[in-house]
């Protein structure tokens, strides 16, 4: 197979998790939903190895440069039927990588979309799926999917990795996303969120607790009850930080918000680093970002 187009460009979108990370990936469900922030890439036939740079990230990777950024590229390349050599892809994106939100399910479905074009093919999403998973399985380990699945797809889903997604007949609720300061490390903090899992009953306790937790943001978020659904997450974060996922600046994010106004707080995603999301009532986004900003926290949506 050879290149043949010009050029193609291929776009995914970031995600942000209300309840259930972690634990979603022990077989409980999780609540997600894609965010208005976009990875974008543009791919364009050249010699040597399928190579992507991420402009303004500092992030290159090469087919064969055994960097994990190569191996998960070969990965999604391969699972694609997209051939090893001859493109690269320059890679934009609203989205502050290693932050929880994505970024790294993001690039790749981006990267996918625009090599296939590139390539002639337009792989249906099954083809997309797994080529994305792929890719992550070399960052993350074992993920779950949802980042994947968002990614390609968008929505509003109550995810489960037996079940699959389930649309939610809700509207997006107002949030506010802010980043910590320090980068999240989703492996690391898998591990650690396991071998307390694996500790005692208090883990299975607290597994049993964040599923349900989930049931209840769902029922709140349908409902159109923001203060149900801001409980539940400050609910979800406080097992979280006992599973050891959190961070004391990741902590004083959700504080400060509250204490801004939000409903509710909780890191999303990976953990140990990355962003926190707030719920926030209809009209008190920007309150709640000034606060935030004010503390030295950067402010990624709104």
């Amino acid at each position: 197979m050879t290149w043949s187009l010009a050029s193609a460009t291929g776009t995914a979108r970031g995600k942000a998790i209300l309840a259930g990370e972690h634990a979603v990936v022990h077989g409980v469900s999780a609540l997600g939903l894609a965010l208005p922030l976009l990875v974008t890439a543009h791919a364009r036939p050249r010699p040597g190895p399928v190579a992507i740079a991420a402009r303004g990230a500092g992030f290159f990777a090469a087919v064969g440069d055994g960097s994990s950024g190569g191996l998960a590229l070969e990965a999604l390349l391969d699972a694609l039927g997209l051939p090893l050599e001859g493109a690269f892809a320059e890679v934009s994106s609203e989205l502050p990588f290693g932050s929880g939100l994505g970024s790294s399910a993001a690039l790749a479905a981006a990267v996918a979309r625009a090599c296939s074009t590139l390539a002639g093919r337009e792989p249906g999403f099954d083809a997309l799926f797994a080529g994305v998973q792929a890719s992550e399985q070399i960052f993350h380990g074992n993920p779950s999917g949802l980042d994947a699945l968002l990614a390609l797809r968008g929505g509003l889903v109550r995810f489960t990795r037996e079940a699959g997604a389930e649309a939610l007949s809700a509207a997006p609720p107002p949030l506010v996303i802010a980043h910590s300061g320090t980068p999240g490390d989703t492996g690391v903090a898998v591990k650690r969120f396991a071998a307390r899992l694996a500790g005692g009953d208090e883990g299975r306790r607290r597994l049993a607790a964040i599923a349900g937790l989930v049931e209840d943001a769902a029922r709140c978020l349908i409902a159109g009850d923001l203060e149900g659904l801001g409980a539940a997450m400050d609910g979800n974060h406080g097992h979280l930080a006992w599973f050891q996922v959190s961070t004391p600046a990741l902590d004083e994010l959700c504080r400060i918000a509250r204490g801004a106004g939000a409903l509710g707080a909780k890191l999303t995603g990976g953990g140990l680093g990355g962003c926190a999301v707030a719920l926030v009532r209809p009209g008190a986004a920007e309150r709640v970002a000034r606060a935030v900003s004010a503390a030295g926290f950067q402010v990624v949506l709104p």
